[in-house]
């Protein structure tokens, strides 16, 4: 099958660079030769070393030093901002046809060059309708696809699911998965609600699996309260999912979250930010509750609402286990097959 280059130059592994890993390991099962092309000492490099026909490629941090790594690619793929740029220098350097995944809801300041590689790239992709619909504001001529990004399949050690629970005896986990950064993600805002819910609510307990550059601000703000904790970076989320019984994510923007995926494939309960592209995911009472960002008010009370009705908990872990099955790898590759097929017709 078709060499396809998958570029980015992230410094940290994050959602952007799960998914990419995602769709490797599943164009990998389809017979896809594939290059991956990341910034020297990205953690992906050690993770994908066991797909089969994958050539990975350390590079200097820059668009071109990417680019240019994607020579002789049939077609290469632009996994994250700065490898757009990447995409169209392989592209007037040596034709190379290249898709762009857009993950972020972000305004896009003015920019000629960028403007030129949306322009000529032969697919582009938004992982959300709220995603498309922010990139077309600046490029009102573009197609976009919406392709979803899918939720991991974390594998569950029940031993250690068992271990987690029981040191929280008697208590009602309430989790969150996300790096540490309340201008995304909006911890602050959740520990608000632990701060607030101390004496009504005994029994909650939060627990912030995460790293990030907040995490000595979010520690400060924590201060003496017993009912929250830094659980820090995990390689065992999906433990961590299984433990929990109800999922926060209070983003301040957000063109998905694919971190939601993966808790609605466990069954939680979610209450989330009615921001981007979440209620294109999280459906207001049905799958779960939206409530406006840094509203710890409402994000409380999405809280209580959950909780105190086990008839509606237990119609919105059903409903959150079966809308999962859409966001799997295999639906994702699915699109992006799709997309790669078309653009190759035509060349």
């Amino acid at each position: 099958m078709a060499d396809i280059c998958h570029l980015s130059l992230a410094r940290n592994y994050r959602g952007g660079e799960r998914q990419m890993e995602l769709l490797v390991r599943e164009l990998a099962t389809r017979g896809y030769s594939q290059r991956l092309v990341v910034r020297r000492g990205q953690s992906l490099v050690d993770r994908c070393q066991d797909i089969g026909n994958l050539v990975v490629r350390e590079v200097a941090p820059n668009p071109l030093a990417a680019g240019l790594a994607a020579r002789g690619a049939a077609l290469a793929h632009s996994h994250e901002g700065r490898t757009v740029h990447s995409g169209l220098i392989a592209n007037l350097l040596f034709g190379t046809p290249y898709v762009i995944t857009r993950r972020v809801v972000a305004p896009q300041s003015r920019s000629g060059l960028r403007s030129l590689a949306y322009g000529r790239a032969a697919g582009i992709a938004a992982v959300s309708r709220a995603a498309a619909i922010e990139l077309q504001k600046r490029h009102p001529d573009l197609e976009v696809e919406v392709v979803p990004d899918a939720l991991t399949g974390f594998p569950v050690d029940a031993d250690r699911v068992a271990e987690i629970r029981a040191a929280y005896a008697g208590k009602i986990l309430i989790g969150h998965v996300a790096a540490l950064s309340h201008s995304h993600k909006g911890q602050s805002t959740i520990i608000d609600v632990a701060r607030n819910a101390a004496a009504s609510h005994p029994e909650w307990h939060f627990l912030l699996c995460g790293d990030g550059k907040d995490r000595d601000r979010f520690r400060q703000e924590i201060g003496d309260l017993t009912n929250i904790e830094l659980v820090g970076w995990v390689d065992n989320v999906g433990d961590y999912l299984s433990a929990f019984d109800l999922f926060v994510y209070p983003s301040l923007h957000e063109a998905l979250g694919s971190t939601l995926l993966d808790a609605m494939q466990f069954g939680l309960p979610i209450v989330a930010s009615n921001v981007g592209g979440i209620p294109e995911f999280v459906e207001d009472g049905v799958n779960g509750i939206l409530v406006e960002p840094e509203n710890a008010a409402q994000l409380q009370k999405g809280i209580e609402g959950l909780l105190s009705d086990s008839a509606v908990l237990q119609n919105v872990r059903a409903a959150n286990r079966e809308k999962s099955q859409r966001y799997d790898a295999a639906h994702m590759a699915d699109a992006y097959e799709t997309m790669y097929r078309a653009i190759r017709a035509q060349v």
